[in-house]
């Protein structure tokens, strides 16, 4: 475990550097779920930020955007796209969620919680990957930098983040990708060159995630 984070945040210097993105990305998901928008990908292993939106009937867009140029910015960048609009402010990350609110929750959730990657447990993760199909599944991928795997924990989304007992899953989905048993590990698609494996939550049996 660190005091640190891996790749601190220019503006949030407790924070890793997608951290500021991901609760921006969660406003303009869960403000924009009913017009369609589903933050399909977000994908970090470059080292930068990659994200695809797309609505019904439309083609997927791909995002490059400053992860921490703020909300307005990023609002902007994806209404170049499509329909979306913020979350209202007194509209609370715990309100009850369609699937697509349910997934900007849980972005929301990981970006507010950036510490469960490093202050935690012993063993060095970094967070690669955020995808969904937008009605039943968020995958997120853990690379575990001393086996040089990475697991992907499927969140499922119905009544995610409902009625607040969801708060903290951050850490239960990084510590489940540490010390999940083998036999609950099934083989995934390799991430940038890295064997990759597949998982539910604590307690769930594991569904078809996004990739499949």
């Amino acid at each position: 475990m660190s005091r640190q984070p891996v790749r601190p945040s220019r503006t949030l210097p407790a924070a890793e550097w997608w951290a500021p993105l991901l609760v921006d990305l969660g406003a303009v998901q869960r403000g924009s779920a009913g017009l369609g928008l589903c933050v399909r990908d977000v994908d970090l292993t470059s080292g930068r930020a990659q994200v695809t939106v797309q609505w019904p009937g439309a083609p997927a867009a791909t995002l490059l955007p400053d992860p921490e140029a703020g909300r307005d910015a990023l609002l902007q960048s994806v209404a170049a796209a499509g329909p979306a609009r913020l979350a209202a402010a007194d509209e609370p990350a715990e309100a009850p969620s369609s699937p697509l609110t349910g997934h900007g929750w849980l972005l929301d959730e990981l970006g507010r919680r950036s510490d469960a990657w490093y202050a935690y447990l012993a063993e060095p993760v970094e967070l690669l990957r955020v995808r969904t199909d937008g009605r039943r599944t968020t995958d997120v991928a853990v690379g575990r930098t001393s086996r040089g795997d990475v697991v992907e924990v499927h969140v499922a989304l119905a009544g995610l983040g409902a009625d607040g007992m969801d708060a903290g899953l951050s850490y239960t989905l990084v510590e489940r990708a540490v010390t999940v048993a083998a036999h609950d590990l099934r083989p995934a698609g390799p991430v940038r060159g890295r064997p990759a494996y597949a998982t539910g939550m604590p307690g769930e049996e594991l569904e078809p995630g996004p990739g499949a």
